[in-house]
């Protein structure tokens, strides 16, 4: 006779194997919701850090009809104009916008999670990305980060099935999301040079086929990237990019008080002064002298320089060795974001060991890497671990799902 509450029981974990993600969903969707309206509020007007530069330059733009400055990623603000023509319904609607991305974030991290290693590791993907501190807590944030992530995934998902299906078409797709999450946050760029030795690597297809993939994707990029220095030429008489704080960011991590964090250069005129005010006058001008000044200090101090990588590796990737501005205010966010960090990196890195992917994952390697990279090359920065928390995720879920398996195994 069969036992009625096992039937019961089975039958409910069929159901939430099938449904886990869309309940992962309503759960992360529960969560975003719940830390705006407990932490920030729907209809907060930001008045500091980051989220109050990217409101000013999309009033800019709605003021004057034009891009008031190349010096920021131009991405976030053009989305953020149409938002703030709202009135008193501009904030609320610009989160529950993030909280859509996440939400879409949530079910491409899973997807991508199914490709390389199966259902189990998808639901887990789902939850993690759901419930993960930090992107919970970015949501409410008026800032580039939860837009750049979803298309960041989704742009990792079209290179994954585009080497899996073989498609040039997906191929282009893949590039034209990954050029336009660059336009939110320019710190990926560095990457593209990886993406046709990503392509190219794959055996057992046609060199066409591989050269064609890999030009397609690299040509829908590259257009999309040159536009901002395009409209930059029309309207101020330049060809600027779309980011021209690389050389500020450079060297505010590269210079004689560098910690290994980022030094605010404009407050220190000393580091400054041999820059003409001529100079200072032309945003583009400024960045590339303070670039050149970096660069300058770290031919003349290659030690002191050397010493400097072990602590920007931390700032980026050490849980409990980062600050930030969450961790510095409470004392909550200081010991839940490095513990989640932490977890996730471990399970991540047993996960990327202990399972071999379905597809080539190289793609989502080329990430980290260009991050780590960048880390050592500018400044280490919590937000590394933030952006390529979906890559991490992935590992991770092929972990418990490892987990899960060796424990059925047992039983």
């Amino acid at each position: 006779m069969t036992d009625v509450a096992t039937v019961g029981s089975e039958s409910f974990a069929e159901r939430f194997q099938r449904q886990g993600v869309l309940w992962a969903v309503i759960v992360g969707l529960l969560a975003r919701v719940g830390l705006i309206t407990v932490l920030f509020h729907w209809n907060a007007v930001p008045d500091s850090s980051d989220d109050a530069t990217y409101v000013r330059f999309a009033h800019a733009l709605l003021d004057t009809g034009v891009i008031a400055t190349h010096h920021f990623p131009i991405g976030y603000p053009i989305l953020l104009a149409p938002f703030l023509t709202l009135g008193s319904l501009a904030f609320p609607a610009i989160r529950v916008a993030h909280v859509l991305l996440g939400l879409l974030t949530i079910v491409v991290v899973s997807r991508i999670a199914n490709q390389l290693y199966g259902a189990h590791a998808a639901l887990a993907a789902a939850w993690l990305t759901a419930l993960y501190p930090p992107l919970v807590f970015m949501t409410g944030r008026v800032m580039s980060e939860t837009l750049f992530i979803a298309v960041l995934v989704l742009s990792l998902r079209q290179f994954l099935l585009s080497d899996r299906d073989e498609s040039t078409k997906r191929s282009v797709f893949a590039g034209a999301w990954l050029a336009f999450g660059s336009l939110a946050r320019s710190n990926l760029v560095p990457m593209l040079p990886l993406i046709p030795l990503w392509y190219l690597s794959k055996r057992g297809s046609s060199w066409q086929g591989r050269l064609t993939r890999a030009c397609a994707c690299l040509a829908v990029a590259g257009a999309i990237l040159v536009l901002p220095g395009l409209y930059f030429l029309k309207t101020q008489g330049q060809f600027l990019p779309f980011a021209t704080n690389a050389g500020q960011t450079f060297y505010g991590a590269n210079n004689p008080l560098a910690n290994g964090g980022w030094v605010e250069v404009n407050d220190h005129p000393e580091l400054l002064q041999s820059i003409p005010p001529e100079v200072r006058r032309s945003p583009a001008a400024f960045s590339k002298a303070q670039q050149k000044l970096g660069v300058t200090w770290i031919k003349q101090h290659p030690s002191d320089f050397l010493r400097l990588l072990p602590k920007k590796f931390g700032n980026a990737w050490v849980p409990g060795f980062q600050t930030s501005e969450a961790t510095s205010r409470s004392k909550l966010a200081a010991l839940l974001l490095p513990l989640s960090l932490g977890l996730l990196l471990l399970g991540a890195v047993a996960g990327r060991i202990l399972v071999k992917p379905a597809s080539r994952d190289g793609i989502l390697l080329a990430v980290l890497a260009t991050y780590t990279v960048m880390s050592l090359a500018f400044y280490g920065n919590p937000r590394i671990g933030l952006f390529c928390s979906p890559v991490l995720i992935i590992y991770c879920s092929a972990a418990v799902s490892w987990l899960l398996a060796r424990s059925a195994r047992a039983a």
